[in-house]
């Protein structure tokens, strides 16, 4: 441990000292500039921390958060677990924007040091790891909308909040199994499996494109005999553990999306990407670090006859990776129908490019420093500069002038119950956030039944109840942890409830008999009251969930006890070889 510390402590110094340089200002100002579904991120938080108040650790449905949105199962389809750590920040604080701000820094600074270790890890060059950590970290985004495009300011924006962070964190996944793959390494095995986890419990669309990434490499190596027995065993293991360390949330999705006839999210556009065009002007306009960085070096690299083979692959495999994502050469109009639902944008997959980028820039200044040994600190520090000018223009300098995309609404104003529902750029601070987190915004349209958002907006967002083939307002009502149903007119013989079905519901008369709750053609619960004035909604975890829980914490705590005895072993020998 302590020749780790002796090696690396000043890495680790230097990843958090930048990532604290592109947030202090916002720190400094205890000020969160938020955008779009910053709003449901927040309202998520918030009802996180109501559930785990009222003993509920593992949160499921939406209990906390107002009669219309009880219910809804919003955590089955975007988990919440590698968001506890901001959690519990936010309670021991209570200062929820301080907590997402410092959140947002440990972020940075752990992908920055995730990036490097892997490559590290693979070429043990430190200085071709630091280029690539860098240059990925301070490049690679997802989302177009906004000026000098990086990831930190989508991630301060908390719009596409954790994707963004499954971005910055998709090199280690990509290059383990790379590793393993084609190099024949089985060292990444168990950090191939540990960051799938966290990428899984983080953003199903993004990891899409990682587990589509991992099985063309797969085809790749098979067909050209590349892929050995003991390779398939490594990534039979780390499927195995990703699955273990992941099973709180991976079993109970597969549980309830099987249970219901889900609709895509309703804002599904078609799988064109961005125009193309829009990515050209983001090279002159110079907003695109990331382009131009591989034009200008791959300019050095022609002048100083270095521009080899691998160059050559990289670079073209780059723009090859631009076109796939961002234009009509690739026909995603033919997989529209089943991925634009959960895509929803191509840039969700940038770390495609970005890794390709990121690797040419790295080989390149690793090359030309042989030349110009001052290529790296200029580079870093040119990268460094264009990430904290691109963070101020978009958050801390908003305050003083108005441009962008919007010039109606791209600026800063403070929320208030008048404008929340606007695009607006908000300036939240720990004083101000209670007006959002009194009014939540949970994207009530997104996880529904097929037809539900479409036909029947109104019987959720109303909390309506239809009584056989009569709907009717105010007859639901929040208790402790229970929904009612209230005023059931005599002679009922079914009730449809506003409440998307899920596994788990079960209802009650007053009495505690158990009434027969079913799933009906809508998707909604449906109860057959048996004479019933109030009806008692519950709802507890299946056994499959629970099981799913069980193998969870174990994993963890396993993977945890093994940390320690490797720990402690390499504290025995150290102690030996002094001896």
């Amino acid at each position: 441990m302590k020749k780790y510390i002796q090696s690396y402590l000043g890495l680790h110094l230097i990843f958090l000292i930048i990532a604290m340089i592109l947030f202090l200002p916002l720190l400094l100002n205890g000020e969160l500039v938020t955008w779009r579904d910053s709003q449901f991120h927040i309202a998520r938080f918030h009802e996180l921390i109501m559930a785990q108040q009222n003993g509920h650790f593992f949160s499921d449905i939406i209990k906390y958060s107002g009669t219309n949105s009880w219910g809804y199962g919003l955590n089955f389809f975007y988990p919440t677990y590698l968001f506890y750590p901001l959690i519990f920040l936010w309670r021991l604080t209570k200062l929820p924007v301080t907590s997402i701000l410092i959140f947002d820094i440990i972020v940075v600074y752990f992908a920055l040091w995730s990036n490097f270790a892997i490559v590290y890890k693979i070429t043990s060059k430190i200085k071709l790891a630091f280029t690539f950590a860098l240059t990925y970290v301070l490049t690679a985004a997802i989302g177009n909308a906004i000026l000098d495009n990086v990831a930190v300011v989508r991630i301060a924006y908390m719009t596409q909040y954790a994707s963004n962070i499954v971005i910055l964190l998709a090199p280690v996944v990509v290059l383990s199994f790379y590793n393993i793959i084609f190099l024949h390494d089985n060292r990444t095995w168990l950090r191939a499996a540990i960051y799938s986890s966290f990428v899984v419990m983080l953003s199903i669309p993004t990891t899409l494109g990682i587990v589509l990434t991992v099985l063309c490499m797969v085809v790749v190596a098979y067909f050209k005999r590349q892929l050995s027995i003991n390779d398939m065993n490594q990534l039979l293991r780390s499927v195995l553990l990703t699955l273990g360390l992941s099973a709180a949330f991976v079993f109970p999705f597969i549980e309830q999306r099987l249970a219901n006839n889900w609709a895509n999210l309703p804002n599904n556009p078609d799988l064109f990407g961005a125009n193309f065009s829009t990515v050209l002007m983001k090279i002159f306009n110079l907003s695109d670090v990331l382009s131009l960085l591989i034009i200008g070096l791959t300019a050095l690299l022609i002048f100083y006859k270095k521009f080899n083979y691998v160059y050559k692959i990289l670079g073209l495999s780059y723009i090859v990776a631009l076109l796939f994502l961002y234009s009509n050469l690739f026909p995603w109009y033919l997989f529209n129908r089943e991925l634009s639902g959960a895509l929803q944008m191509t840039y969700r997959w940038h770390f495609m490019p970005a890794i390709l980028g990121s690797l040419f820039v790295a080989f390149a200044i690793t090359d030309l420093m042989k030349i110009k040994q001052k290529m790296l600190p200029i580079v870093s520090v040119m990268l460094i500069y264009l990430s904290f000018n691109g963070m101020m223009l978009n958050t801390v300098a908003k305050n003083c002038h108005v441009d962008g995309f919007n010039n109606a609404t791209n600026h800063i104003v403070a929320p208030n119950k008048d404008n929340l529902k606007t695009d607006s750029l908000f300036g939240v601070t720990n004083d101000n956030i209670q007006v959002m987190l009194d009014r939540p915004s949970l994207a009530l349209d997104d996880y529904r039944a097929q037809g539900q958002e479409r036909n029947a907006k109104i019987i959720y967002s109303d909390s309506l109840v239809q009584f056989d083939k009569q709907i009717l307002p105010n007859r639901t009502m929040v208790k402790g942890q229970d929904f009612y149903i209230i005023g059931v007119p005599r002679n009922t013989r079914s009730v449809q409830t506003p409440i998307t079905y899920l596994k788990g519901f079960a209802a009650f008369d007053t009495q505690g008999k158990r009434l027969k709750a079913y799933k009906n053609k809508g998707g909604f619960l449906y109860v057959n009251p048996s004479g019933a004035k109030t009806i008692r909604l519950t709802y507890h975890k299946t056994l499959v969930h629970q099981i799913s829980l069980i193998i969870f914490i174990i994993t963890w705590l396993a993977l945890g006890g093994y940390w320690l005895i490797y720990f402690i072993k390499g504290m025995f020998y150290t102690s030996r070889l002094k001896h």
